[in-house]
């Protein structure tokens, strides 16, 4: 099956629900092999889904009525660009949007995890408007951002992600991949993340310190000043990550993991996804007293593809790791004033479970 190029196939980008025609699903389930030469799309009907969840971009969930019997697709998922300004903002800046593209074109098939299957897509030649018209697979078992993740299924999650590391695990290949999927290192994330942090700070004070442990409070004065720093001791042994391996981009097909959502992707240290994972997608009443425990599961497993690595450098990576993830629940509370309530109770959430893994594991530390 092919992945059908919107652009050159003239079926053109997505913008907004009215742009997803009868004649744009029937020329893209065809083009991509999913639906019979003989067969047409007589009208479409669409849901906005996962507001409050994937902020960097809009979910519609297409349902097409067909003319006949057809194997073709009940329903998919079409993605494209977020129009609150802040979020927009954030993506097209750190050049977000291609990184989905690429994942899907050129690594999918060889990740050990499922994902969604790609029927179309293309962006625009600035990388900045796209769209992706993916694969529902909303039956599978969700995990949720807000109630967080079991140990169990965390220790699965972990073991995959060592997986997907390993597979990438100093491979030359990255070199070649680096003009989309960007190093965590790279000069726009040192100019672009201390400027969205001091933008987000002010609403943090203003909303929701209720949510901020006193002893880590100092982090909004320092944070902006330590980007470079944290960044460049993220870098090595450097691998593919995920850059957003959280609940809600995570879910099983059974007893298999599935992952979704590829627009940060980028390469560094490893450990970064699992710092990332561990203090923003378990509940901290859950996570508390565990993080060594998550941390050496990871590792551990990563020897069992015979790669080994320093466990103190990786502990130190990890503390380092849990105070840079601070940033995504700062600079999303610019919006937050703007957001429904389940997008203001998963902003929260993830500012107050990211900060109370810092003071759980006392991170500061590392800054002093």
């Amino acid at each position: 099956m092919a992945i059908v190029d919107l652009i050159g196939s003239g079926l053109g980008l997505i913008s907004n629900e009215t742009h997803i025609t009868p004649q744009w699903v029937e020329g893209l389930l065809k083009g991509s092999g999913d639906l019979e030469a003989h067969n047409s799309v007589t009208s479409v009907s669409t849901e906005r889904i996962g507001e409050g969840v994937g902020v960097l971009s809009i979910l519609q969930r297409v349902s097409p009525t067909y003319s006949g019997p057809t194997q073709a697709p009940r329903s998919f998922v079409v993605k494209y660009p977020t129009d609150d300004a802040t979020q927009r903002f954030t993506a097209d800046a750190l050049v977000l949007y291609i990184r989905e593209l690429k994942f899907y074109a050129e690594c999918a098939e060889q990740a050990p995890f499922k994902t969604a299957k790609c029927y179309g897509q293309a962006i625009s030649g600035d990388n900045t408007d796209f769209t992706i018209a993916m694969e529902d697979i909303s039956g599978y078992r969700n995990l949720d951002q807000l109630t967080g993740v079991g140990l169990d299924d965390a220790k699965v999650l972990l073991n995959v992600l060592a997986d997907f590391h390993a597979s990438w695990w100093n491979e030359p290949a990255l070199n070649d991949m680096a003009s989309y999927f960007q190093p965590l290192n790279n000069p726009t994330y040192n100019a672009v993340l201390p400027m969205l942090w001091q933008g987000g700070w002010p609403s943090v004070e203003q909303h929701g310190m209720d949510v901020v442990p006193e002893s880590v409070a100092r982090i909004g004065g320092i944070w902006a000043e330590k980007v470079p720093w944290m960044l460049e001791n993220l870098m090595t042994p450097t691998t593919m990550c995920h850059g957003d391996y959280r609940a809600d981009n995570l879910m099983f097909d059974g007893p298999d993991p599935v992952a979704i959502d590829f627009q940060i992707v980028g390469t560094g240290s490893g450990i970064y996804d699992v710092g990332y994972f561990i203090s923003q997608s378990i509940a901290s009443d859950v996570r508390a007293g565990h993080d060594r425990e998550l941390v050496n599961g990871y590792l551990d497993r990563l020897e069992s593809h015979g790669i080994n690595v320093d466990r103190d450098e990786m502990w130190r990576q990890y503390l380092i790791t849990i105070c840079f993830c601070v940033t995504y629940g700062v600079t999303t509370f610019q919006g937050y004033a703007d957001q429904n309530e389940r997008g203001q109770q998963l902003i929260k959430e993830m500012l107050g479970r990211s900060l109370r893994a810092v003071a759980d594991n006392d991170a500061l530390q590392v800054f002093d």
